[in-house]
């Protein structure tokens, strides 16, 4: 056979293997048909949660107080009675200072303040006027330094934390807590063991059967104080 032979036959060979392996590359099925790349995986590290916020209303303790027998709650901080500008023996918001109190309704609620951590104790005879030659008593009034709020009416109605700290001749406002001043102040309410903030009105508060009202002046308090007794 001839050279030239030789070399048409093997460019013949060349060109059949070509057209095999384009064959076999064209139109064949693809892993990535739209023919983009895959996203790389990410190699960042989620984002960390956020630690827990305290909670803005302490919790209720668990232990319960009984101030069945009025003893003393608290370090003296207020003088007993009615201050000059609280009631001296006439009408306060309405109510009169009475020789007898009616005992038609007769509940208590309760009052504790804490400053700065430690509780000072709720004056005595808050709402008892000394009259001669007797004394006369308003419907909200206090006995002793349980921290117990008397409310003695002729019949059910809405006695508030205002009218008390009217008749005890206190302020009461977020810079001036019965003169507690320069220091924050926030009023917690427990009705029925569930606690809540109160940030509207304090004076609107009503005073009803063991409503636990709760005062932090300046530094937080870790938990709500929890208290009971016999009666109403």
């Amino acid at each position: 056979m001839s050279k030239f032979c030789n070399v048409a036959r093997d460019a013949a060979v060349v060109t059949a293997m070509l057209v095999a392996l384009t064959g076999c590359g064209g139109g064949g099925g693809s892993d990535n048909p739209q023919g983009s790349n895959p996203p790389p995986p990410s190699t960042s590290p989620p984002p960390a949660s956020p630690p827990p916020s305290s909670p803005s209303v302490p919790p209720l303790s668990t232990t319960v107080v009984d101030l069945s027998d009025n003893h003393a709650v608290g370090a003296d901080r207020w003088a007993a009675g009615n201050t000059a500008e609280g009631g001296q023996g006439g009408e306060v918001d309405g109510m009169a200072c009475l020789l007898n109190m009616p005992e038609a309704y007769h509940v208590h609620a309760h009052l504790a303040v804490f400053v700065d951590g430690v509780q000072s104790a709720i004056p005595n005879n808050i709402g008892i006027h000394n009259q001669e030659p007797s004394r006369c008593f308003y419907g909200i009034h206090t006995h002793d330094k349980s921290g117990k709020i008397h409310v003695e009416f002729g019949a059910p109605g809405v006695y508030t934390m205002g009218n008390l700290f009217h008749i005890w001749g206190q302020s009461l406002t977020s810079d001036n807590f019965a003169g507690l001043t320069g220091k924050p102040v926030k009023v917690f309410v427990t009705d029925n063991g569930t606690t809540t903030e109160v940030t509207s009105d304090w004076g609107q508060i009503e005073l009803t059967t063991h409503k636990l009202i709760t005062v932090q002046v300046g530094s937080a308090i870790t938990e709500i104080p929890n208290y009971n007794w016999n009666g109403n």
